[in-house]
């Protein structure tokens, strides 16, 4: 058998996997869909209004696949810290706490 493909849906996290064989080469292709993420995040948003700032609110959700870059591309806690939370700015639609955006 020189080809064989696999497709994996998508797990909890949104994250699917193409696999092909390809002779003697294995390529995988890893993606993700962020409208499960996007459902869950306004559900918890439209929860949590009126609550007030503190208390340890969860404030968004990050794909598995952006925390892993930002967690490979930034070495120092609180480089990392800055990157998530602009890239959870960059996104609103997955933050789950209103009054992080304001």
């Amino acid at each position: 058998m020189d080809e064989f493909h696999i497709i994996e849906s998508a797990n909890e996290y949104g994250i699917a996997r193409d696999v092909r064989v390809e002779g003697d080469s294995i390529i995988t292709k890893q993606t993700y869909d962020a409208a499960p993420l996007i459902e869950a995040a306004h559900s918890a948003r439209i929860a949590s209004e009126g609550r007030r700032w503190g208390d340890g609110q969860f404030v968004g959700i990050i794909p598995m696949a952006e925390l892993n870059r930002i967690n490979e591309t930034f070495q120092g806690a609180e480089e990392r810290k800055h990157q998530i939370l602009s890239w959870l700015r960059d996104n609103p639609k997955l933050v789950t706490f209103d009054k992080f955006l304001k």
